[in-house]
């Protein structure tokens, strides 16, 4: 009655952990889940970004033709000032001249009628001469009319060119106006354009650092080991062997394996964990004990967690002035055969049973930063 009762809690207790820990999966992949989302929407903002930058782009390329436009517009409207000054010019000689002309006429009337009055006076004259000197007046007067014709058809003229002048140094004042104005906004355009580039440059250099904090890591941990330990060039995570460090289906460290584990594996968490530059950007480092798929998953699973727990006690023991970090950083976790190691597409079932220590970077944070920095960009 006892074993059955002690069989039922073994039981119990064995559902009741692969319940926490299928919860513990599905939170993990919640946080994978909107990491995702939120790099989906860096990138969808960056677009935006870009899109608006090319219709700021096309919209200054449209002032700069249109003020093209205006200046060659003004260069013509100045030419037709120029031709209608040139033409006002001489008429205003024409003009002085028939005055000059009209003077003249003047003067011969005037010379005429005195040489009539003085021939009245000293004799009579015949009838003939009479008739010849009053068709020369009349001669005279039709020509002095036809000259105040034409000087008053010279002065409308005049005034009309005067005031298509006085238009046309208008029209010019407003056009000069209206590209000064234009100039101002094109500048301002450009200006806007210029700090839309260097805030776009920023935050691309921005988006650089953040993203290459992994390889920055990576390439220190590198120089620091150099060739003591052969560290995954992408991830940075390291691998042992579980048949170096365990007996098959045990979960204790061979004494051989001790050695080995505290001068390696010592050293790595070392590496990342006492620079304060290199440990600021550190999540978590988390010892994954993995099986191959001999036995149930089940078994495999509490056999990877038991080995895994095993490497992280090995730790806490053999470096205690650590034990406040580890608290911090280190975790275990067993992944049973989730993960196996192919080769040519089938499982290599030796190099399955191993023991890998990888660390993770803060992105959530680095994400924040970035949507912060992105946010108040807008």
């Amino acid at each position: 009655m006892y074993k059955k009762s002690s069989e039922n809690n073994e039981q119990n207790f064995w559902i009741s952990y692969a319940d926490l820990m299928a919860g513990l999966l599905f939170v993990f992949i919640l946080v994978v889940g909107a990491i995702v989302v939120k790099t989906m929407l860096i990138q969808s903002d960056l677009s935006a970004l870009r899109t608006d930058l090319e219709k700021e782009k096309k919209a200054l390329h449209i002032s700069e033709k249109e003020l093209a436009k205006k200046k060659k517009t003004l260069r013509l409207i100045k030419q037709k000032l120029q031709k209608s000054m040139e033409k006002n010019l001489h008429l205003a000689m024409q003009i002085s001249r028939l005055q000059s002309e009209v003077d003249d006429l003047k003067g011969e009337i005037l010379s005429l009628k005195n040489d009539i009055e003085i021939r009245s006076a000293k004799m009579s004259l015949t009838q003939k001469e009479l008739d010849e000197v009053k068709a020369l007046l009349l001669a005279t007067n039709e020509e002095l009319d036809e000259c105040n014709t034409t000087k008053n058809r010279l002065a409308r003229e005049n005034s009309l060119y005067q005031s298509m002048l006085v238009q046309q140094t208008n029209t010019i004042h407003l056009k000069e106006s209206e590209i000064a104005q234009l100039q101002k906004a094109l500048l301002l355009k450009k200006r806007a354009y210029q700090k839309v580039v260097e805030d776009l440059n920023i935050t691309k250099l921005k988006i650089k650092n953040l993203t290459g904090i992994k390889i920055t890591v990576v390439k220190a941990l590198k120089e620091k080991l150099k060739d003591s330990i052969r560290i995954d060039p992408k991830s940075g995570a390291v691998r042992f062997a579980s048949n170096i460090l365990f007996n098959q289906g045990s979960a204790t460290l061979k004494p051989e394996a001790k050695k080995k584990l505290k001068h390696l594996l010592g050293k790595y968490v070392a590496a990342l964990l006492d620079d304060p530059k290199i440990r600021k950007y550190i999540s978590t480092i988390t010892i994954e004990g993995h099986t191959n798929s001999d036995g149930s998953y089940l078994y495999n699973l509490y056999l990877s967690q038991q080995r895994a727990l095993a490497v992280m006690e090995f730790l806490y023991k053999e470096f205690p002035n650590k034990r406040p970090l580890f608290r911090k950083y280190l975790t275990a976790s067993g992944r049973s055969f989730a993960e196996p190691v192919l080769k040519n597409g089938k499982e290599d079932k030796e190099a399955s049973r191993r023991i890998e220590i990888k660390f993770r970077i803060k992105n959530e944070e680095a994400v924040r930063e970035l949507m912060n920095y992105i946010n108040k960009g807008e």
